[in-house]
């Protein structure tokens, strides 16, 4: 019986573990003064808090051997959960409208403290990545080959009406950041939940400008119709060679199950071959994070 039960152990968990190494671009950290918690989606629970989150994300971390995971929030959540696990790379998210002195920046980015600039929040305070607000944010990221990780798409229903009363749907829409590409040639920027229902707007923007990527986000679990976009989107980036610039991202806000889920999901996407799902998974995102390759 010991052994019945381990073989059937092993073939549930085998596809989990075949991924090999996958790098996690969107993740995001939370202190508990900062933390939020919301009702179960996809009948996925929520962590209580973010000392649960913390721990949730690391266990699923190890469960599908992530390797790098590029996690967002403010100071105080990046210094929380790099330093509980060193797989955590921080990336400093605007989550409050006024961003930290591009001094304080600067001096972040040389002790490694910030290895990524987002996720950039502009839509959410009513304004996009041209807003000149980033510029000089955008600039030292150019000089010090630091990311950007931007948000683009929609957010979930309401949002504006309650929390965040400046966004707008339509500032999600890729071609609004266009002079940035032109601005800062040198920048390495990724479009978060690649652009979502702006997801053809993506894929002329990853054409037209080399320095662009895409991470896929909830694109792979919140809701069907981010699924279809993301079916869409990569059938799309694999048909026009646009593959080795998209990027396996969870967004597993406070939903830990998330990482399994998105995982899963694009394992069943059949139109993609194994080597083009571990591109996905962790070679792209490996040259983006300047991990080699």
């Amino acid at each position: 019986m010991k052994y019945i039960i381990l073989a059937l152990l092993f073939l549930i968990l085998y596809p989990l573990l075949s991924y090999g190494q996958i790098i996690d671009v969107h993740l995001h950290a939370y202190t508990e003064q900062d933390y939020w918690v919301a009702t179960a989606r996809n009948g996925f629970p929520p962590a209580a808090s973010a000392r649960d989150l913390l721990e949730k994300t690391i266990w699923k971390m190890d469960e599908h051997n992530i390797e790098w995971a590029v996690v967002s929030g403010n100071l105080e959540s990046l210094k929380y959960f790099t330093q509980a696990d060193n797989r955590f790379i921080p990336s400093y998210q605007d989550y409050a409208e006024n961003l930290i002195s591009v001094d304080s920046f600067v001096s972040l980015v040389k002790k490694g403290d910030i290895q990524v600039f987002g996720e950039v929040m502009a839509v959410y305070h009513g304004q996009t990545l041209n807003d000149e607000k980033y510029l000089p944010y955008l600039k030292v990221c150019e000089e010090y080959n630091i990311p950007v990780a931007y948000h683009t798409g929609g957010t979930f229903p309401g949002a504006n009406a309650t929390i965040w009363k400046k966004f707008r749907l339509s500032f999600g829409n890729p071609l609004l950041i266009e002079d940035v590409l032109v601005r800062y040639p040198r920048l390495k920027l990724s479009l978060m939940h690649a652009g979502s229902n702006f997801y053809e707007n993506t894929l002329r923007m990853m054409d037209q400008y080399p320095q662009l990527y895409a991470d896929l986000g909830v694109l792979l679990w919140l809701h069907p119709m981010e699924k279809d976009y993301a079916v869409k989107f990569l059938e799309s980036a694999k048909k026009y060679g646009l593959l080795d610039r998209v990027m396996f991202g969870s967004d597993q806000m406070i939903w830990p199950d998330s990482i399994t889920a998105s995982i899963r999901f694009l394992d069943s996407l059949s139109f993609l071959t194994e080597a083009e799902k571990r591109d996905i998974l962790y070679h792209n995102a490996k040259r983006f994070l300047n991990k080699g390759e």
